[in-house]
Parts: C-alpha cells; structure tokens; sequence
C-alpha cells in the first residue's frame, strides 16, 4: 500500500470515527436541572459525581439574583450524584440524587432542606426525596445540628435514629421505581445514612456523650462485618469513605487496637492511610509512615491522591538550620534559639483562644515532666494578638503551664518562616539546632515521644 492510500485510508476511518462520536453525543440526553436556592449563607451550587466513596465537583455556579438557576448536564454514568451548597468533604448542606439520561430534576433548595416542584422528577428522584423526608429529623440533628438541633444530646437523638433504623426494611419495601438498577443500590444509600448520621452523631461536640454501655442497635449495627468486607458499597455511596473513616475510629476507641486492624478490605485499608497522611507535612514523617504501608495503595485513583500529598508536602527538610527566633517569656525576658543549642528543642506554635491547642497542652506539660532531667527543652510560642497578651499570662498561671513560653505575637517571623496557618504546630530540632520535623505528631501521640528519644541518643 502506497503512502497516499495510507493518508486517505486514515483520513476516511477519522471522519467515519468522529461521526459515530457525533452520534453518540446526539444520542445522550442530557439531565436538567432547574429551580430555586433560599440562602442567606450562599449563592453558588455545586454538582459533584462519586468517585469510589469520595466526591469530584463537576461544576459550580452561583444563581441569579431571585435565586433561580437551570442548566443541563451528561452525565457520566447512570447513578448517584450530589447536590448543594456543601464542601465535598461532608454531608451538611448536600443532598444525594439519582441521575440518568434524560432526567429532570426541579427543585427548591435552601442551604439544609428542599422539595421537589412539579411532575418531571424522575421515580428514582421522587423516592429520595422520599427518604430525605423520612430521615430528616436525623438528619438535622446529627449533620445540621449546628444550625437547627444546637442542644441535641443522645437522649433525645438515639430514639429517632433506633426508629429510623428499624422502620427502614419496611420503607425500601415500600417505594419501588421500576428501574432495577436504581432498587437494587438504595437499601445501601439507606443503610449507609443511618451509619454516617449515627457516626457524625458521635463524632461532633455535644455537651454529652453516651458510653458504649448505651450504645444502641442502630450504632452497634455499624461495625467492620457489616461494612468493611468488600468496597462496593462504601465505594457507591457518596461519604463512604468518610464513614469507614468514622467506623475504624469507633472501634479503636473502644478496642484499643490500631484502625487498619479494623479494616476488612485492603482497598479500604489503603484509603485509611490516605487519610492519615494527608494530615502529615513533613517529609520525612510523611516518607516513614508510608513506608510501613505503601503496599495499601493499589487504585488508581490512590496513586493520584498520593501523588498530590507528596506535592503538597513541607519545603523543609530535616536537617536544614533552624530559623533564629527570638521571643520574650511571661517577664519580658528575650530568648533566642541559638541558647539551646546542645539540646534537643520541641517547640509548640500555640495560641488561648485555640480548642485544639488547649487538648493538647496537658500532654505537652506532662512530656515537659518526662523528660525534665534530660537535654531536651519545651518551648510554647504564642501567637495571640498584642491586645490579647494579658489573656494569655492569665492562661500561663491557670494552667500551671511549664517549659519555656514566649510570645511570639501574630503573624510573627518564625511562623511566617514555617509557613505555620493551623495551629498547634509542633516543631523538633536536634542539639546542633538543625531540624528534624517541620510538623511533628502532636504530644498525645506516641510518635512524639520516640522521636525525642531517638533524637537524645545522638
């Protein structure tokens, strides 16, 4: 075959290509979306697809000044997608719809609730909506608390989540849309709720909290048997990786064990990882860490997720020299750190009005205490603002607070330096005043200790 019948041959199966494309194309139609959002809080909604247990924003846009908005999609796939105001890392404010070619969905919207319009929502949409109205109670008091159940406690929540729970057989019997695909994957959108509202229950401040003794049905359901075993459903629902997250935390309170202990499945095991290391900036740590569990990586959307922590990592490196600070301590004496050098230095980056940093002050103290005999020194630098400084001398008195304290002051060089925005920060260095952790665990954590040790051996 000569080179011109070539180009022609190529040129006919591209044209012949882009048609059946085109085609294609022409035959998806798309899913409408239409209605109205009453928010004083937002203006913009976001479409997000599931994308094994975690959500992907498709678009964002904000509606018109009345609050009316339509626009249309192609949908990937026929399946569940999510729809609101919300983040793509939690529930509040998003709702879970069902979407394939051709749908429509008309809706009013406001930031925690909405009601279908009209008669061109689809069976799949109309049973959500449905169970939104079924589940809504617990749903406000476990997601949206904040807004509309501030003084929820157990007491009151777990005998609408026990009757939830167990009138929820009878509800999937009940409403059925002709679509088997659709009746075949709700009873796990339905179980799943009930976990992540019981879950996010458990896991959010309230002023009590029950003990494992009051444990009801609804939460002792939720255990690794009956939800870690496979990755079907805690990929096809659109938290299932934040419930999982929520599900091993549970049981490692209660038994004491690491979390991946309580992971059936290693795909899942390998999100978990994920999900400790993405709290970790520094490189060294974050290098240690997944080396002990690499192995748990396998998907290809872990490799992506992994590749960008790495990317997000700190710029520092152990070993490079400690920033030269120099702060005052509760008298007004300064102190630099080129004054410790020959011990090994921990640093808290800390401020009064911090929850975080409070939880983790007595573990800092009784660190300090551990080691009061050793070359080791505990610095607390604060960065409450000059105005709030007599807030935090009462605070140091208080609390009886040991180790060195310095006032750093807000937006001061060494967190500028450190590149230091969420606080507590804990910093280490070795004797020679090089750094060994950027973004040290915290001093509740084990880690943080044999860090030390290791750094006193030197």
């Amino acid at each position: 075959m000569d080179y011109k019948y070539k180009v022609i041959t190529i040129r006919i199966f591209g044209v012949l290509l882009f048609s059946q494309l085109a085609m294609i194309a022409l035959a998806q139609k798309p899913v409408e979306i239409k209605g109205t959002l009453s928010s004083s809080d937002s203006k913009q909604l976001k479409l997000y697809s599931v994308l094994e247990g975690t959500l992907e924003e498709i678009t964002a846009f904000n509606v018109k000044d009345d609050g009316a908005f339509r626009f249309l999609f192609y949908p990937e796939y026929e399946g569940f997608y999510v729809f609101g105001t919300g983040t793509s890392t939690a529930p509040s404010h998003n709702n879970i719809f069902y979407f394939k070619d051709g749908d429509q969905l008309n809706i009013d919207l406001t930031d925690t609730t909405y009601i279908l319009q009209g008669r061109s929502n689809s069976k799949e949409n109309q049973i959500l909506s449905a169970w939104f109205e079924q589940s809504f109670k617990v749903k406000q008091k476990s997601i949206e608390w904040k807004r509309h159940y501030l003084g929820s406690t157990f007491v009151d929540f777990f005998p609408d989540l026990e009757k939830l729970y167990k009138d929820s057989p009878a509800f999937i019997a009940k409403y059925k849309s002709n679509n088997p695909k659709f009746d075949k994957v709700f009873p796990i959108i339905v179980k799943w709720d009930i976990a992540s509202f019981g879950l996010s229950y458990l896991f959010t401040g309230r002023r009590v909290h029950p003990t494992a003794e009051q444990h009801i049905d609804a939460i002792n359901y939720v255990n690794p048997v009956n939800f870690t075993k496979n990755t079907k459903e805690a990929f096809l629902y659109p938290y299932g990786q934040r419930t999982v997250n929520l599900l091993t935390l549970k049981e490692s309170i209660k038994g004491k064990a690491p979390k991946l202990d309580y992971l059936f499945n290693d795909t899942l095991k390998g999100y978990l990882v994920l999900d400790d290391l993405q709290r970790i900036k520094d490189r060294g740590i974050f290098t240690e860490k997944l080396k002990q569990s690499e192995h748990y990586i396998a998907t290809a959307n872990q490799k992506k997720i992994l590749a960008l922590y790495e990317t997000n990592l700190s710029p520092f490196n152990p070993g490079d020299p400690g920033f030269e600070f120099s702060f005052p301590d509760s008298q007004g004496k300064m102190h630099s750190f080129r004054d410790f050098r020959g011990k090994v230095v921990v640093i808290d980056v800390w401020a009064t009005w911090c929850g975080p940093c409070l939880q983790e002050a007595p573990y800092f103290k009784s660190l300090a205490e551990t080691f009061s005999d050793k070359e080791v020194v505990f610095i607390g630098i604060s960065t409450d603002q000059e105005k709030d400084k007599v807030k935090w001398l009462d605070m140091l008195h208080e609390k009886a607070m040991n180790g060195i304290q310095l006032h750093g002051g807000s937006g001061n060089p060494f967190s500028k330096y450190y590149l230091i925005n969420t606080i507590p920060r804990f910093l280490v260095f070795d004797k020679q005043g090089r750094l060994v952790s950027s973004d040290a665990p915290k001093p509740s954590d084990p880690s943080l200790k044999l860090i030390i040790e290791r750094e006193l051996k030197k």
